[in-house]
């Protein structure tokens, strides 16, 4: 990504990843602690979305700094 207003767009639009992922995360765990009636599963939840959210912004910041790596990922 050349252009600087792009990379900018690219890298604000990476706030949302992690917050989204542990919400996600977190509200499917509370549906499975309803379900069994445990309370547990919401932090479960909540780490494996904070461990997915992060591991998605560093790809992405990866793609946006080097570029795409497979021939058929055009970077859009």
């Amino acid at each position: 990504m050349k252009n600087p207003w792009a990379k900018g767009g690219a890298y604000a639009g990476l706030a949302f990843v992690l917050p989204a992922a542990m919400y996600g995360a977190y509200l499917a765990g509370e549906w499975v602690d309803r379900q069994l009636g445990t309370k547990i599963f919401y932090l479960v939840g909540i780490i494996a979305g904070f461990a997915a959210g992060l591991w998605e912004t560093m790809r992405q910041v990866d793609r946006i700094e080097n570029g795409p790596r497979r021939k058929n990922e055009t970077g859009r």
